[in-house]
């Protein structure tokens, strides 16, 4: 059997639902200097919504059904650019976002399956879908699951929202026990109006990337208490125009997407988790619409 190469540890991975003509792509950033390279392209990752890796350095993407095709989960093997489809069809409506659980199995957050939006668990290796937990569906329009990932303690955080007209109905992050699917809401309102990213730090807070956050609508990203739900301001305003992706780096740092700054150009911000400052990694180029951010880590052992 082949030996699978491995990303480098601290690697920067983005999905790109629109790169090179809108065939879609899958982006390589070195962390310390920000030159990218393109590790798949066309096939079916027009579309892209997420992006996550599982423990052998594979890489996983979900798709969106506004684009050619259903709902589908793509994996694309460690090293390599070539695709595999991992789960499509089924339960799948509107794939928004991936994440990889302790043991293995995936997860695949759907905005609008089973009509109010669910979480959804594939098997790894059948690509056998379960419903693990279903929106609540109240309101109108309900506020529908958008992005999620995981605790260190194994539960399920997931960012939902509620739009009409342009205006805000509900925004919130709900806590989704792994084994049951009950829901419980950790925070909402406040500063959160549009949450999208979301990722756990080392200290187990939440982080939210919000594209509509604060005064005026300019988003921006939040830290929140997982225990009180409180919420507390990490950046604002500066470059950030409508944040979007989210991911942690190894010394903390925050990785943030943003398809509207620098003039409506595809740019990823790294921010001091402390003071807020804000730093352009890389922007432009073949950045169409960053909508996943992955980080590789180091290989265990």
């Amino acid at each position: 059997m082949a030996v699978l190469e491995r990303l480098p540890a601290g690697t920067i991975l983005l999905c790109d639902s629109q790169a090179f003509g809108c065939a879609g792509a899958v982006f390589r950033v070195d962390p310390a200097t920000g030159e990218r390279g393109t590790l798949a392209m066309a096939g079916d990752l027009q579309g892209a919504t997420g992006i996550a890796l599982e423990a052998d350095g594979s890489v996983l993407v979900s798709k969106d059904r506004l684009f050619p095709g259903t709902g589908v989960l793509l994996r694309l093997p460690a090293g390599t650019g070539s695709q595999t489809e991992v789960s499509s069809g089924g339960k799948f409506t509107a794939p928004g976002g991936v994440a990889v659980e302790a043991d293995g199995r995936i997860l695949v957050v759907d905005t609008f399956a089973a009509g109010s939006g669910a979480v959804i668990r594939v098997d790894p290796v059948t690509g056998d879908q379960t419903v693990l937990s279903l929106g609540e569906g109240e309101g109108d329009p309900p506020p529908r699951p958008v992005k999620l990932c995981t605790a260190h303690d194994g539960t399920i955080l997931v960012v939902e929202q509620a739009m009409a007209g342009g205006a805000d109905l509900s925004a919130r992050v709900v806590r989704v026990d792994p084994v049951t699917g009950a829901r419980t809401t950790v925070t909402s309102g406040g500063e959160l109006r549009s949450p999208i990213g979301v990722a756990v730090d080392g200290e187990g807070s939440i982080l939210i990337a919000d594209a509509n956050a604060f005064a005026g609508f300019g988003g921006g990203v939040i830290k929140v208490d997982p225990v009180s739900g409180t919420q507390t301001t990490v950046a604002s305003g500066g470059g950030f125009v409508a944040p979007q992706a989210l991911a942690i780096e190894a010394d903390g740092s925050l990785l943030i997407t943003d398809n509207e700054a620098m003039n409506g150009v595809g740019t990823l911000f790294r921010v001091n988790p402390t003071t807020g400052e804000q730093q352009v990694l890389a922007s432009g180029g073949n950045f169409k619409r960053l909508t996943g951010i992955a980080v590789v880590p180091a290989a265990a052992g």
